[in-house]
């Protein structure tokens, strides 16, 4: 909970499961990364690249906060309240 993850690497990463709640994935590479059941309420994903993603659901995104800079797989829209600026 609260990592400060911003830039990391973690392509292919497991995170099934993570508390991740309040971290700092501002810019982090979550390509090929396995989210299932992982908890992103609060999560800073603004410019994050989840492309490719694993089971990343719409309630995880719903629940974190983003940017129009932050990539998503094609299975998920973007949350109506990213805006440019948040």
């Amino acid at each position: 909970m609260g990592a400060r993850l911003k830039g990391a690497d973690l392509r292919g990463a497991n995170l099934r499961g993570a508390l991740l709640i309040a971290a700092d994935l501002t810019g982090a590479d979550l390509r090929g990364a396995d989210l299932i059941g992982a908890d992103l309420r609060d999560t800073d994903l603004t410019d994050a690249d989840l492309t490719g993603a694993l089971f990343v659901t719409q309630p995880q995104l719903t629940a974190a906060r983003g940017s129009a800079g932050t990539r998503l797989p094609g299975s998920v829209g973007r949350p109506a309240h990213w805006t440019a600026g948040s």
